[in-house]
């Protein structure tokens, strides 16, 4: 059986989850409840299609971003990181939050592989 692998010509639903450092996990492709494919994110198809807003993009404890560019589900990361750290009784988690806002700086400055 041959998958189309052209991106206009999709049959189904694309989704990823982004790690809170803003790493996307594989893109899946789904017709309904089944699996059609994996995409690897950092593949040239996997980065073509996170650029181009056509991927589901869900956040870290399952926020649903919708289907927007990488870059912008990283500004709304970095956005809610910033206000998480702003926050007093954030301050427990202060030094995990840092790293966080660190590792997803570095990552949305990144074009293409890494």
């Amino acid at each position: 059986m041959g998958r189309d692998t052209q991106p206009g010509r999709r049959s189904g639903t694309l989704r990823a989850t982004l790690a809170g450092d803003g790493r996307p996990g594989p893109i899946e492709e789904r017709i309904g409840r089944r699996l059609v494919r994996l995409v690897d994110p950092e593949s040239d198809e996997g980065v073509e299609l996170l650029g181009s807003g056509a991927v589901d993009i869900i956040g870290p404890e399952g926020e649903r971003f919708g289907r927007i560019p990488a870059h912008e589900a990283w500004r709304r990361l970095r956005e809610r990181l910033e206000r998480r750290l702003r926050d007093p009784s954030a301050a427990i988690e202060g030094d995990a939050l840092r790293e966080g806002l660190s590792r997803l700086t570095a990552r949305s400055g990144l074009r293409g592989r890494s």
